[in-house]
């Protein structure tokens, strides 16, 4: 078979993959470009364009002789984190006769920081060259209309194939593979010119804190780029760990028990719950005992879209936030865009709303669509969701089994706007508690705030924070916000895991001022 034949036979089975696999993607609002074509010659990068993990821009004779993969993606979407386990997988296999790109293309505007992004570099361990190409040059000459989208480039500098969405490494892999094969005589092994972004010492016990949980007796962190979870009590004191400083999945007592990326958590009994959402699965701590345990999920990535399954014997998809009534333990599966449900008394799990496709709609659970949930709270009847990709606050109504919009429009409204919900305008919200049956806290992240909704009155109003990602060193304000994910109430305190600024903050209800909540260490 001629080797052109055998790339053809590739890029075809790469289409149609693409095709079936758009589910797994987050649409890109922009008008069609002329120059999106299937064929096209890799364009020189503008040298205004701002790089990091590079020791200096890169050029296009940086990747001559090497197969080059252009992976368009924007750090808040869930999909696109999914995808970057799949080139570090390739990097590994291929070394330096491949090269990988980040192309940061923002959605959101608060996407656009450089310095922002840098902490997001580093957070999601990303060990290659990212541009951040906030005006979409390089997005619209290669045709993106999509959030993850690959482009993959020749030794010889010519596209030739472009996928879109999530869970093509296989593919990826063939076509990589291929390529090295047909074009051995000009590979080029020579290593880019790579400097890794490191994560300033900030002098915190906590990295990138995710999510936070009270009880009665106790307050829980997730505490996410440490790969841990840290218990303690209301005064932020008799710290117990469970998990250590690498990333894995393992059972056992609290010191050689591993986690990746927790977030969400929630207490019960004598007992925490934590969505382990890097491992794609949920965790149970035995507190007094110190023993942790998998309760659901294999630690596989899998897309599942219906059914009630044993817990063990499927992979979770990136559950993100919790929320626990009787043996109800309810799932905010931010990788399928759904909210699942696993019942506790029997060990089953399956999609309990939403119909899996990414969209803002209401009405009945089995035909409602979410946008990355990723924040849950329970008041009631209801259960209240941060609808992060939607920028949207959303609530179902568990005896009646609707879902609502309270405040947000669509994937691409967003914004920063108080007053009626009809009018208001969040950008990707991460956290929620509810206060009582007509208050509800969240955590605006991209906005940097705490926001309150009144449900009686229906409309919104700001708390805390400056619509800038303030950080708490130096000679900046340290009463300021840096994308808050995760919400709590400990009596007239409300607890903000201020992931940014790798700190727990607390909002007094009473006197409206906002500082650190101090742990001692």
């Amino acid at each position: 078979m001629r080797e052109s034949l055998r790339v053809r036979i590739v890029l075809g089975l790469l289409i149609s993959i693409s095709v079936i696999s758009t589910h797994l993607s987050c649409a890109f609002a922009a008008e069609e470009d002329s120059t999106a074509r299937n064929v096209i010659p890799a364009v020189a990068f503008d040298p205004d364009l701002p790089w990091l993990n590079v020791a200096r821009p890169l050029r296009l004779e940086d990747l001559k002789g090497k197969v080059t993969v252009l992976d368009f993606w924007t750090y808040g979407c869930v999909n696109c984190i999914h995808v970057l386990a799949d080139l570090r997988r390739l990097e590994h296999k291929y070394g330096d006769r491949l090269a990988v790109i980040g192309v940061h293309s923002p959605k959101f505007d608060n996407e656009k920081n450089l310095e922002t992004l840098r902490s997001i570099v580093v957070r999601y361990e990303i060990a290659h060259p990212v541009v951040n190409d906030i005006d979409f040059k390089l997005g619209k000459y290669y045709g993106m209309r999509a959030w993850p989208t690959q482009v993959v480039i020749d030794p010889l500098g010519e596209v030739v194939g472009r996928l879109t969405g999530e869970g093509h490494y296989f593919s990826l892999d063939q076509l990589i593979s291929q390529l090295l094969h047909d074009h051995h005589a000009v590979l080029n092994s020579s290593p880019l010119p790579l400097r890794l972004e490191k994560r300033p010492s900030s002098g915190s016990l906590l990295a990138a804190p995710g999510k936070i949980a009270v009880s009665e007796r106790y307050v829980a962190v997730s505490d996410a780029l440490h790969h841990r979870v840290i218990v303690m009590d209301h005064e932020g004191e008799n710290l117990k760990y469970f998990g250590g400083k690498g990333a894995g999945l393992r059972d056992g007592n609290a010191d050689v028990a591993r986690f990746y990326s927790p977030q969400g958590l929630v207490f019960s009994g004598r007992g925490l719950y934590v969505a382990d959402t890097g491992n794609h699965s949920i965790r149970h701590i035995d507190i007094p005992d110190a023993q942790v345990k998998t309760i659901a999920g294999n630690g596989s990535n899998e897309i599942i879209h219906g059914g009630q399954f044993d817990a063990l014997s499927i992979g979770l998809r990136s559950p993100w936030a919790l929320a626990l009534q009787g043996s109800d333990l309810y799932i905010a599966m931010a990788g399928m865009h759904q909210i699942w449900r696993l019942d506790l008394a029997v060990g089953k799990v399956g999609p309990y709303a939403g119909s899996g496709e990414e969209g803002l709609r209401d009405g009945p659970i089995d035909s409602a669509q979410f946008s990355q949930p990723s924040g849950l709270s329970l008041a009631g009847e209801w259960l209240y969701v941060a609808d992060a990709e939607a920028s949207a606050l959303r609530r179902i109504h568990l005896s009646q089994e609707r879902v609502e919009t309270l405040v947000g429009k669509g994937l691409f409204d967003f914004g920063d706007r108080d007053g009626s919900f009809e009018h208001a305008r969040l950008q990707h919200v991460l956290g929620v508690a509810a206060l009582e049956h007509s208050k509800v806290l969240i955590a605006d992240t991209y906005n940097h705030k705490l926001k309150l909704l009144d449900l009686q009155r229906r409309v919104i109003k700001t708390l805390a924070g400056t619509a800038q990602p303030e950080q708490t060193a130096g000679a900046r304000s340290a009463a300021g916000l840096n994308e808050p994910g995760g919400l709590a109430v400990l009596g007239n305190r409300v607890l903000i895991a201020d992931t940014n600024n790798h700190r727990i903050a607390q909002y007094d209800l009473e006197t409206g001022t906002l500082e650190e909540w101090k742990i001692t260490h």
